[in-house]
């Protein structure tokens, strides 16, 4: 093997290629990428057998081969040359890389295991614009649980409705739906996503303007971003019918600032006990909302906000940082409330979007 490429391209390439590869993976090739070459252009390929990617990138090859080697020494080097082009070889088992100011020789690793990634055919598919998709990940994904009881909650779903794609997690605890225009029309099944593939998605989307499609079969999601083809399994099983406990009328509704909501919580974590509670009131005959948080050990904070208020008031208390995660998905200027009352879930949109809402359990405490 031996080729010449621009360290730049190859840097990003090993950097999103390194995001794939298993840390702590019984088969050591898992935790290494694969290097390609072939024709005129270099392959990178990484997995984790959760999810995997491949990048292609030109290169002037002078011979083919294939070899494996730890993503992050190669990594190491590559984000400290200032060299415009880098230079790679295979000497037997190591691979030497040189730049005009520096030379690395890398021990590979055998690549004969190394996992092919899962094709995905085109039969079944639906496009959205890049940006969206990376939008309606990012407004959910924060909820998805981090608890391996329940597979399903680990997840992102994804399904279409009336034209929109819809994206939505949840840990039991809070939830968030995100819908985004779907392209072309269509109907999407729900897909399943495990959380952490979902994220990986969202970078992959990131990096491109215009329309990403999206190819899936009953286990595997993949789709082709330019030069990048990125693939992750589905899990097998039911997203809860959340739809049922997304209360249909309120009793109580409040619209308030959203940067006073975000600069109350970011000053109330100070004062918050070890479980991060925060009491939330509304106040229909103040015209207020406020904030509050006590600690034994530190002292206590209230914070009072102007609103705009119907119906009855209220107190009841949250987790303050599962109150501020909400706030990540809303960019307009107010933020409304909405509650039946004390022990109820809290509804929380933006005032002007329809598109995303959250709900909160409140504590029991």
């Amino acid at each position: 093997m031996k080729f010449e490429t621009s360290t730049e391209e190859l840097l990003i390439a090993v950097a999103t290629a390194g995001r794939f590869t298993e840390k702590r993976a019984n088969l050591p090739v898992l935790s290494s990428i694969l290097l390609s070459v072939e024709g005129h252009r270099l392959l990178l390929r990484a997995t984790n057998l959760e999810c995997g990617v491949e990048i292609y990138i030109p290169a002037k090859v002078s011979a083919e081969g294939v070899v494996a080697i730890p993503s992050s020494v190669l990594l190491g080097f590559l984000t400290n040359t200032r060299s415009k082009s880098v230079s790679v070889s295979l000497v037997g088992e190591v691979l030497v890389v040189e730049t005009e100011r520096a030379s690395a020789s890398i021990k590979t690793i055998p690549h004969d295991d190394f996992p092919i990634l899962p094709r995905v055919s085109a039969e079944r598919s639906f496009t959205v614009k890049s940006a969206d998709l990376s939008r309606a990940i990012r407004s959910v994904a924060y909820c998805a649980s981090t608890s391996a009881i329940k597979p399903e909650l680990q997840s992102v779903l994804l399904y279409s409705e009336e034209g929109k794609c819809t994206a939505v997690a949840t840990d039991s605890f809070r939830l968030a739906e995100k819908t985004v225009p779907l392209r072309g029309g269509g109907s999407v099944p729900q897909l399943l996503v495990p959380a952490r593939n979902a994220a990986e998605l969202m970078r992959i989307v990131d990096t491109v303007k215009g329309d990403v499609e999206i190819y899936y079969n009953d286990n595997q999601l993949s789709t082709q971003v330019e030069a990048v083809y990125y693939t992750s399994r589905l899990i097998d099983g039911t997203f809860p019918n959340y739809r049922q406990i997304i209360p249909k009328t309120f009793s109580t509704e409040a619209v308030v600032l959203r940067e006073d909501v975000a600069t109350a919580l970011k000053s109330l974590s100070i004062f918050a006990d070890k479980f991060s509670q925060v009491s939330l009131s509304i106040e229909p005959t103040k015209k207020a909302v406020l904030l509050s948080s006590r600690n034994p050990d530190i002292g206590e904070q209230t914070s009072n906000m102007r609103a705009t208020v119907v119906g009855d008031g209220l107190t009841v208390s949250f987790n303050g940082r599962y109150l501020a995660d909400s706030l990540q998905a809303i960019s307009g200027e107010s933020v409304r409330l909405s509650s039946n009352g004390a022990g109820k879930p809290m509804l929380i949109k933006d005032a002007a979007d329809e598109s995303f809402f959250y709900l909160a359990m409140p504590m029991n405490r």
